[in-house]
Formats: C-alpha cells, sequence, structure tokens
C-alpha cells in the first residue's frame, strides 16, 4: 500500500500496482517494479549456484570458527558472507556437476596476527593428533601468550573438531583429543593463533594430512 504525502497532487511513497514511489533528497519519484527473468538460467549461473551452494554447506558447522576468523576482513559483509565469497573463488575446484573443495585452500581465518611456523602434525596414540610448530614469539605481530586454534575435518565421516585457545604459542605442541570413532581415518588439519584477548587472529595454514592412529 502507497501513502499519499501532500494529498491527491503531491507525491507517494511504497507501491500501486506495478510502480513504486519515493522520494531522494526532496524529489519525488515513481519507478516500475524490476520483472522477473524469464530466460533459463546459463551454464555459468548454474555452476556458481553449485559452488555456493557446496561452500555454505562446508562451512556451515564451523560458522563459529568463521563469525571469528573473518570478522576483520569482512568489511560491510558478515564473516561468513566473506568466507563463502573467498571459497568459491579459490577453494573450488573440479568440472561442473562434480565440484568439490579443495581442502588445501580452505581457511578458516584471516588476519594480520603472525601465523604458525613449520607446522607439523603426527598420530601415534590413538584418536589423538599432536600438532606443533616453531616458537615464533616476538616476530611480527606475535606474543607468547597467543593463543592455538586447531581445526580437524574428516572427509569420511563429514566432521570437523576444532579447539581454541589450545595453547600458547611458545608451548610449541599440543595434543588434540578426537572421537574414538576417527581412529583409521585420514583427517585434515589446520592451525591458527589468536591474540589472548580473541580480538586479533592470524591467517589459518592448511598442515595436511594424516591418518588418525
Amino acid at each position: 500500500m502507497a501513502t499519499i504525502k501532500k494529498g491527491i497532487l503531491g507525491g507517494f511513497s511504497g507501491k500501486v500496482g506495478t510502480v513504486i514511489g519515493g522520494n531522494w533528497k526532496g524529489i519525488d519519484y515513481i519507478r516500475s517494479l524490476p520483472k522477473k527473468s524469464s530466460k533459463p538460467a546459463t551454464a555459468l549461473q548454474n555452476d556458481q549456484r553449485l559452488k555456493f551452494a557446496l561452500v555454505v554447506g562446508f562451512l556451515r558447522p564451523i560458522s563459529q570458527l568463521i563469525a571469528k576468523g573473518f570478522q576483520s576482513v569482512a568489511d560491510a559483509r558478515t564473516p561468513l558472507n566473506a568466507a563463502v565469497s573467498y571459497h568459491v573463488k579459490e577453494a573450488v575446484m573440479g568440472t561442473s556437476p562434480n565440484f568439490t573443495i579443495d581442502t588445501s585452500k580452505v581457511l578458516f581465518s584471516q588476519g594480520d596476527l603472525t601465523g604458525a611456523w613449520a607446522p607439523l602434525v603426527e598420530s601415534t596414540v590413538p584418536a589423538s593428533i599432536n600438532f606443533n610448530w616453531q616458537d615464533n614469539t616476538g616476530t611480527g605481530l606475535s606474543a607468547a601468550t597467543d593463543q592455538a586454534v586447531l581445526l580437524v575435518y574428516n572427509a569420511q565421516k563429514q566432521q570437523y573438531v576444532f579447539l581454541e585457545n589450545a595453547a600458547s604459542r611458545s608451548a610449541t605442541e599440543v595434543d588434540m583429543i578426537l572421537p574414538s570413532d576417527f581412529s583409521g581415518d585420514e583427517v585434515d588439519c589446520w592451525i591458527s593463533f589468536s591474540t589472548s584477548d580473541g580480538k586479533r587472529m592470524a591467517t589459518s595454514i592448511y598442515v595436511g594430512k594424516v591418518t588418525v592412529a
């Protein structure tokens, strides 16, 4: 329903039939409603939709991490939208309609805090992964009290496990406990750091794959 502002001869605000009225900087205007396109989606549009759906489904379970990890680069977007935009452009591989996620390109955080140096993963204890790294305290934007943030993805089970405040940067290692049914499965691993107050994060690093003992 439209609202007449200055009587029958004045401008109006709102929708009447197929037109919309409004006022911009004191100027009354009307415009037609946009028409729905009757053209079928192009192959490129369909591919973008497939990529978008794939990425959203992949990231949604770790939206808690994404909300913190992409906050500094979101600008006017939500952190999740910023993350989706990056992954659609950089982390989707394959040909339509069989697109897949390139886990080596996946990021759960982007930021200017100094990241992990020479991170490695190994699994020798059942249902556990050891993350280790070099202590680079004092280089760039880093402090001994920065906290490791760990992420593990089990593609076979399509399950994530993540751990915030896992260990201080100066600790140089931490054991991450996993569900017992992860034993024998190959998993993907990532590491990042956040400041002790959680206000700043590093860009996450893909450490690689490891088979869980």
